[in-house]
């Protein structure tokens, strides 16, 4: 079943999940839109990467209910898995650093090809890319727009705007419904944090099919104006 054909992306009751002997979150209840943005914001320890993860099929819950474009978890995992992406989730789906920005998109472009062809040319992954900075520089906002991404740097000397972006390309390259991105207060830099939320506004509003946008935060998100998340705070939940 599509994720257009759901009325929610994502419907959670009572979530909880324990692990080493504590409670890792508890209580978690959403209704998520298709096509809408979740926010999970949180201090450091409270969960909220465990919590995005399970929401991604990626992690079990110990209680409760979640259903997540219509497939009910942990039943259907695999099934959720394979519709939800998850940019750079560090000690989960790392980035090689000794990979440039071409060569993590080509990999990627192949892994959602059919097994008989087990390679990519330039042309495919150049044309990948001016898509996504087409769309990125029109991000703009206060904050400025997300600047193109030197595509035969390694990620190893990119800066962490850059990785971060690198990250959702590579999540998006399999036309997910759902997109999950960790930690968005990982970027150091004012200007930074708000070119990202800018650009996974946009992203959201700009996709040919309903996109689904689940991301985490310590802080107060700088969301553009109009944005319309939902804010879920772990330390309430």
């Amino acid at each position: 079943m599509s994720g257009r054909h759901v009325e929610l992306a994502v419907r959670a009751r009572d979530l909880s999940l324990r692990s080493g002997g504590r409670d890792v979150f508890t209580g978690v209840d959403v209704d998520l839109p298709v096509g809408s943005m979740l926010v999970v914001r949180g201090r450091t320890g409270s969960g909220k990467t465990s919590l995005l993860l399970t929401l991604a099929g990626r992690m079990r819950p110990t209680r409760g209910s979640l259903r997540v474009l219509g497939h009910d978890l942990p039943a259907r995992a695999g099934a959720v898995r394979r519709r939800v992406a998850l940019g750079e989730v560090r000690g989960v789906n790392d980035l090689d650093d000794a990979l440039t920005v071409e060569q993590h998109v080509a990999e990627r472009l192949v892994l959602h090809q059919p097994w008989w062809r087990p390679w990519t040319g330039r042309a495919q992954v150049d044309d990948l890319l001016d898509r996504v900075e087409r769309t990125l520089a029109g991000t703009g906002g206060s904050g400025g727009a997300v600047p193109p991404l030197h595509r035969r740097e390694f990620v190893s000397d990119v800066d962490p705007l850059e990785r971060t972006a690198l990250g959702v390309v590579l999540a998006l390259v399999g036309r997910p419904d759902v997109l999950v991105v960790d930690d968005v207060d990982s970027l150091r830099r004012v200007e930074d944090r708000r070119r990202a939320w800018q650009a996974l506004t946009v992203l959201r509003r700009t996709s040919t099919e309903p996109l689904t946008v689940v991301a985490s935060c310590t802080d107060d998100p700088d969301l553009p104006r109009g944005a319309d998340a939902l804010l879920l705070d772990l330390q309430d939940a």
